[in-house]
């Protein structure tokens, strides 16, 4: 499997900027010949806050994520990107929609809520494991990272790799070099520590993909990476300004 792990910067609540980002990095992807795209979490809509009144989730059957799902539709790719998904039931869901052929064939809801996240959204209830060109693999959105369930459902499933699309917000606004390096340090070194036993274990790789950049209230640390079945990192990117990574699995 051929892929790119996108680190993007993802406003918020400002789904046309996020949809031209989302083209750019598709259009990319196809160029290089990947499988599939990998975006962050809530890439499409932004980090948004269920409290606030212009911060509207979006349905799976919206015209916005009708209009991401057909950037696979002409490119020969799959898609996996991110939403705040409006609940009409409960809490909004914190989602990764996986396109191909122009058509939905996966809908992760998130299981595992980070800090500040319950009360905000209702976690899923079930995990999932996707498919591209006859290749499984797995998706743990962000906090899912600290649990083990979604990567050993997708082990015992046969994928060979689990996709992690992330959007930890920063405490407190990066100002400087050295602010933004800090939560760098923090996210690349937690993520290394933690996916990188967890791939030793299972024996699978496990790509990540962050919202990198500032929004309106905060700010994300970027990085994507590789880290391979040895739980060592097989590439990534340097810093945590955005930008994209084509990775072999």
């Amino acid at each position: 499997m051929r892929a790119l792990l996108a680190a993007v910067n993802c406003q918020k609540n400002d789904l046309a900027a996020n949809f031209a980002t989302h083209q750019a990095v598709a259009d990319e992807a196809a160029s290089e010949g990947c499988n599939i795209v990998v975006f962050p979490e809530m890439s499409l809509t932004g980090y948004l806050d269920p409290r606030r009144e212009d911060h509207e989730p979006v349905s799976i059957d919206s015209e916005q994520v009708a209009e991401a799902v057909m950037l696979s539709r002409d490119r020969d790719l799959a898609v996996l990107f991110g939403i705040v998904e409006g609940n009409p039931v409960g809490l909004p869901y914190i989602t990764q929609v996986l396109a191909a052929e122009g058509e939905i064939k996966a809908v992760y809801r998130k299981r595992h809520l980070g800090e500040g996240e319950p009360g905000l959204f209702g976690p899923g209830a079930e995990s999932v494991v996707g498919e591209v060109s006859d290749e499984r693999f797995g998706i743990a959105i962000c906090a899912d990272r600290d649990w083990p369930d979604e990567f050993s459902f997708a082990a015992e499933s046969g994928a060979r790799v689990v996709f992690h699309p992330s959007a930890p917000g920063l405490w407190g606004r990066r100002t400087d070099e050295a602010s933004w390096k800090s939560g760098f340090d923090w996210w690349r070194d937690t993520c290394i520590e933690i996916h990188g036993a967890r791939a030793r274990e299972l024996g699978i790789s496990i790509g990540v993909a962050t919202q990198a950049g500032t929004t309106e209230d905060e700010d994300f640390p970027g990085w994507a990476a590789l880290i391979g079945p040895d739980g060592e990192v097989k590439s990534e990117l340097p810093d945590w300004n955005a930008g994209t990574l084509v990775i072999e699995v």
